[in-house]
C-alpha cells in the first residue's frame, strides 16, 4: 500500500471553481448582490424600500440555475459516465449535505463552507466503500452507511436549528 497518494486534480475544472467563486463574491459586493440579500430576508422591506423584487428574484433564479448547471456538468465530469435521466436527483441533496458538513448553518452559508465541505464529503464517499470493506468485509455496507450519514448530517443540522431557534423564543419570551 502507499503511504501517500498523488490528488489528480483537472486544472480546467479547477479554474472554473474558481472564477465562478469569484464571480459570486463580485456580485455579492454590487448592488445586484445587495437587493439578492435584501430580498431574501425581507420581500415587504424590499419592496418599500424600492427594489424590484420580482425582477431582483427572476435574475437570482437565472444566475443560480446557470450557476447549477454548471456544477452538474463538472458533476457528471466527475463521475466517470453520464447518466443524464437521474443523476440531478441526488445532487441537491448531496449538495446540501455538504454544505452543512463544511459548517454552514440553515440560514447562512459562504464559499469556505462549500469547499471544506466538498472535500470532506467527497472524500467520505472516497472512503466509505473502503470501509464498509474493512470493518464489515462487505463494500455494500459502506454505501449504506455513506447514506446514512448524508441524512444524518441533514437531520442533525435541522434539527439543532429548530432546536436553536426554540430556545430563542423560550428566551425572548422570559424576558417579556
Amino acid at each position: 500500500q502507499k503511504a501517500f497518494f498523488i490528488v489528480q486534480i483537472p486544472m480546467l475544472t479547477a479554474i472554473v471553481i474558481a472564477v465562478v467563486c469569484l464571480l459570486v463574491v463580485f456580485i455579492t459586493k454590487t448592488k445586484l448582490g445587495q437587493d439578492f440579500r435584501s430580498a431574501g430576508f425581507n420581500q415587504h422591506v424590499s419592496q418599500v424600500s424600492g427594489i424590484n423584487v420580482d425582477q431582483t428574484r427572476i435574475i437570482a433564479t437565472m444566475i443560480s440555475t446557470v450557476l447549477a448547471a454548471w456544477g452538474q456538468i463538472i458533476y457528471l465530469q466527475n463521475m466517470g459516465t453520464l447518466n443524464t435521466y437521474n443523476a440531478h436527483t441526488q445532487i441537491g441533496m448531496f449538495s446540501v449535505a455538504s454544505l452543512l458538513v463544511g459548517g454552514a448553518s440553515t440560514s447562512k452559508a459562504n464559499i469556505k463552507n462549500a469547499i471544506f465541505g466538498t472535500i470532506l464529503f467527497n472524500s467520505m464517499f472516497i472512503m466509505s466503500p473502503e470501509i464498509g470493506q474493512s470493518l464489515f468485509g462487505q463494500a455494500l455496507l459502506g454505501e449504506y452507511f455513506r447514506t446514512f450519514m448524508v441524512y444524518g448530517v441533514i437531520g442533525l443540522a435541522l434539527g439543532l436549528y429548530v432546536w436553536k431557534a426554540l430556545k430563542q423564543q423560550r428566551a425572548a419570551s422570559l424576558e417579556e
